[in-house]
């Protein structure tokens, strides 16, 4: 006789044992949130499995139902595998003790790999400098990651099973070797051109308007409407990167990397995402990326990664990256974060001259820039310039900069000279713009 039955109240192990006991013969069909599959027996063993849509073997099969707690299952008596297909014999009981295993590790692995729609490119420093031995489907899977394939593509170019493929790649994770690039995108409804339009052409309005929360609205309109577009997900990590909030951007940029995977502001803005955060390996990576897809110079890219080779201390390599990038500019004049790191750059290697003359040309172009001229004051104040240090300080507190250490440095020089009162009254300004930034 047919056996029903919900999931909820008896789960798969529990029907396997059941038909393995009663050594039957025929078909167990399950479904469960949109997916069904079929498990075969033959006297008690089962003898054939598969999954809608999964080119899988029996056992993989299995483990794969396994994990499905919810939904239907029925057994059909004397139902055979389908003509064709590839019959086995296998001892349930094996199954269910390997299969608890697999659930047990796979609740690990799920934490890191939350779907198959994930897209992970390789960290290949990271792994030059790696000492540990890698498995054989570790191995495998290597030479195909390439920051375009998503996990249901690695499935099926390497032909590694779902639990082989997530353990694998969930060692690599916990290694440091793999960094997320967004998600593959998925079947969706047609939205009328018009309609994305219109919330588009508000989102950008508001944004240029610095109104970021009603752009936010609009775009986030974009997403629920047509969930893998990316201008509105590079939007939205814009807008967190305004707010400071560098996860969220992180997140906004990895979505829209997908959609547009050779877009190189897309890449730079997540790789100074994750240089706020402190991880300065993806920061780079991200970088690199863009660097090795481009077809032309791409000079932010160049200063980017003079930016994380300061922070690391690795002057050679800082001062190869302000090099590139200032090539890559050509005749033009660069912008003033450039003159900012070639400038700390020269500090770092003890050449103050050298950054006083980078920073004086550079508040040339840029007179309004607080930064330059503030750093440019540190530097003429080593070269025991202190009139030169106090007008360039000056000139930086004109500006609608609210740097704390900037009215330090002016309440320094002024107290140099004797001027008390006003000294005292940058002091004030210093602190309160330190509260200031601190309740943010």
């Amino acid at each position: 006789m047919a056996i029903r039955g919900n999931l909820n109240e008896a789960s798969l192990p529990d029907v396997l044992q059941l038909l393995a006991m009663g050594s039957k013969t025929g078909t167990l069909s399950l479904s469960e949130s949109g997916l069904s599959g079929t498990i075969c027996f033959e006297n008690g063993r089962v003898c054939h499995a598969a999954v809608s849509g999964r080119a899988l073997g029996t056992e993989d099969s299995v483990f794969v139902m396994f994990k499905w707690n919810h939904g239907l299952f029925s057994f059909e008596p004397g139902v055979q595998p389908p003509e064709g297909a590839e019959k086995i014999s296998l001892d349930p009981q094996g199954l269910l003790l390997e299969g608890a295993r697999r659930v047990d590790e796979w609740s690990l692995i799920e934490k890191k790999i939350p779907n198959f729609d994930v897209v992970f490119a390789l960290d290949r420093q990271q792994l030059l400098r790696n000492s540990i031995g890698l498995t054989e489907e570790q191995q495998k899977l290597l030479p195909l990651i390439d920051g375009s394939r998503d996990v249901n593509a690695l499935m099926r170019v390497s032909k590694l099973g779902e639990f082989d493929t997530g353990k694998a790649l969930f060692g690599l994770l916990s290694g440091g070797f793999l960094v997320m690039v967004g998600y593959r995108p998925t079947e969706q409804a047609v939205i009328p051109e018009s309609v994305i339009g219109e919330h588009r052409n508000l989102g950008i309005a508001f944004y240029k308007a610095r109104m970021y929360s009603d752009a936010a609205r609009e775009f986030k309109r974009i997403t629920e409407l047509r969930p893998n577009d990316g201008s509105a997900a590079f939007y939205l990590g814009l807008i967190a990167l305004r707010e400071s909030r560098w996860n969220d951007a992180v997140t906004a940029f990895q979505r829209s990397a997908v959609s547009a995977p050779r877009a190189t502001a897309v890449l730079i803005n997540m790789a100074y995402a994750y240089e706020r955060l402190g991880q300065i390996e993806k920061a780079r990576l991200a970088l690199d990326l863009v660097i090795s897809r481009a077809q032309r110079p791409e000079p932010l890219a160049h200063l980017g990664l003079a930016s994380l080779a300061i922070q690391r201390g690795d002057l050679d390599s800082a001062s190869r990256a302000l090099d590139s990038a200032r090539a890559a500019w050509g005749g033009n004049t660069p912008p003033a974060a450039w003159f900012h790191y070639a400038g700390i750059e020269a500090s770092m290697r003890g050449n103050v001259p050298r950054a006083a003359e980078l920073l004086t040309d550079g508040v040339s172009s840029y007179p309004s820039s607080a930064v330059l001229l503030n750093n440019l004051s540190v530097a003429q104040e080593a070269l025991g310039n202190f009139e030169g240090a106090r007008r360039s300080v000056e000139r930086a507190a004109q500006t609608d900069c609210v740097m704390p250490q900037l009215y330090r440095n002016l309440g320094d020089a002024l107290g140099r000279q004797g001027r008390a009162e006003e000294a005292k009254a940058a002091y004030t300004r210093a602190a309160t713009a330190s509260a200031g930034s601190s309740s943010r």
